[in-house]
């Protein structure tokens, strides 16, 4: 399995703007509030201690462990406004939250540039870790890649530390996603269902 940070190579651009996957995964699929759940495993704790992630890398995953020992699956939201008339193919929001109890476990936002190859993408993501603003914060940006002309995605992105490669699949009726993430050291999975329609503005 592929851990690293960079995507494979891109294959020849796509005919036309409506045809571009990129377009078909956020601009037709994506749109909307999603809601589901997400889990996380350690596979490989020895792994994990060797892996120069760092003291705070490795409290946060103790804490997410022993969060989902205890408490099971976080409840997972996910709310996608697209841009298309932005930059030059498109962009698309999302505000993912992960929470149990109505407590903030994670707060993700994440902006998605397009390129005019209709497949790659560039993400600019801020994570926040608990539910206390302005501590345990982050700004980043990787590369992904969207798949199967639209019903599929890609992404190469850095987290804990570490790279993670996670890959994403929308149902045949485009009513639910299903998303697996893996390093070298953990997998956690996320599988959300469609809850409304296209948003008409981003979240606060």
């Amino acid at each position: 399995m592929d851990h690293s940070t960079s995507p494979p190579p891109t294959p020849p651009p796509q005919q036309g703007a409506l045809s571009a996957p990129s377009h078909v995964y956020y601009f037709e699929v994506g749109p909307g509030t999603w809601q589901g759940t997400f889990t996380f495993r350690v596979t490989d704790w020895r792994r994990l201690v060797g892996s120069g992630v760092g003291p705070r890398n490795l409290l946060l995953v103790l804490a997410m462990t022993i969060t989902q020992r205890l408490t099971g699956a976080a409840r997972l939201t996910s709310t996608i406004v697209a841009h298309p008339e932005e930059g030059p193919f498109g962009v698309a929001d999302n505000a993912v939250r992960l929470s149990r109890f109505a407590i903030t476990l994670y707060d993700l936002r994440e902006r998605y540039e397009l390129d005019p190859d209709g497949i790659s993408v560039l993400v600019h993501a801020a994570e926040r870790f608990g539910p206390v603003p302005n501590v345990l914060t982050r700004s980043f940006t990787y590369p992904a890649k969207i798949r199967d002309g639209g019903s599929a995605s890609t992404y190469y992105m850095p987290l804990l530390g570490a790279p993670w490669t996670a890959k994403y699949q929308v149902s045949a009726d485009r009513s639910r996603l299903a998303g697996t993430l893996s390093s070298q050291w953990a997998t956690a999975t996320e599988d959300a269902t469609r809850v409304s329609g296209p948003a008409r503005s981003a979240p606060a």
